[in-house]
């Protein structure tokens, strides 16, 4: 099921919830592919098959991205993260918002991180003061090292 959270075409998640009655784990799924619109939440299909086949309902977030027509970056991504990750505490399935997992590949792991601990931001920062506060995070190959990412990418969140 197709759930949106914002007006652009790339806020929107993909919910899919394993049979029986629930209610169910949440694993929240960042596609990675360098926050660039030439990837998207397809990238996680399998991880999201292989979680509902183990008894989770799986929330596979789309993400406004940049380049070739991307409407995100800092900080629009983060933002529609929150936003994803907030719309849970509204959805009527039966989904256990005590055990939300997020996990990312790639930037979509930095993506997962900062989700998770989103609940550290100060007052007025974008994505602070979550609905929704994840239980755990795990970040494949996750982009954590953000001066890095900045130093190959040739500049800060303005570039």
């Amino acid at each position: 099921m197709k759930v949106a959270y914002g007006e652009d075409p790339s806020q929107y998640c993909e919910l899919k919830t394993p049979r029986g009655k629930g209610p169910f784990p949440v694993a929240a799924l960042f596609h990675g592919g360098f926050w660039r619109m030439k990837y998207g939440r397809k990238t996680m299909w399998l991880i999201a098959l292989s979680l509902r086949r183990h008894g989770f309902a799986t929330w596979n977030v789309e993400y406004r991205r940049i380049g070739a027509g991307g409407t995100g970056g800092w900080p629009m991504t983060l933002e529609d993260c929150a936003a994803a990750m907030d719309l849970l505490a509204e959805r009527p399935e039966p989904l256990d918002l005590e055990r939300v997992t997020t996990v990312g590949h790639s930037a979509g792991g930095h993506l997962s991180l900062w989700t998770a601990a989103r609940h550290r931001l100060p007052a007025g920062a974008p994505g602070a003061d979550p609905r929704v506060r994840p239980a755990r995070a795990v970040s494949m190959a996750g982009c954590s090292d953000l001066d890095a990412i900045q130093a190959l990418a040739g500049g800060g969140p303005s570039a």
